[in-house]
């Protein structure tokens, strides 16, 4: 009984420090961002701003999708 239970104790304890293992792994890697704090941004993103008459979010520039107003920024 005892042994089942030092077991199970150790399992437990190796699954924890799994996890953090890996978590401390993935911190490090998102030390990359610039000193804004901010993570840069993809080469394909585009910014979206909202329409100030229905309120869809659609790529500067463009027409609205949902009313057809330009949403130039």
């Amino acid at each position: 009984m005892w042994m089942k239970i030092l077991i199970l104790v150790a399992v437990v304890a190796v699954v924890i420090y799994g996890f953090r293992a890996i978590g401390g792994k993935r911190s490090s890697r998102s030390g990359t961002s610039d000193t804004s704090g901010q993570t840069p941004a993809r080469e394909n993103a585009v910014n979206l701003i909202q329409c100030g008459n229905c309120g869809a979010y659609t790529p500067e520039g463009k027409s609205c999708s949902s009313c057809g107003k330009n949403t130039s920024g």
